[in-house]
């Protein structure tokens, strides 16, 4: 998967998350005024499911109750 930037055409920027096929898996619910913050933006909600997994995934410490 990777994340595209794409123009939308009225001075104004998008993030999509792309699988291996280019078909969208994600893209941004907002629009933003620069390529460099819709990149910005994309980074952080990279970084944002990658912690989630890790959270989702780490073994508990207690056992089952």
């Amino acid at each position: 998967m990777h994340f595209e930037i794409q123009s939308t055409g009225r001075d104004l920027w998008t993030w999509v998350l792309l699988d291996a096929t280019h078909l969208t898996v994600m893209e941004s619910d907002r629009t933003f005024p620069s390529e460099a913050q819709a990149s910005a933006a994309a980074l952080a909600f990279s970084k944002l499911v990658t912690r989630a997994g890790k959270t989702l995934t780490a073994p508990t410490s207690g056992g089952l109750l």
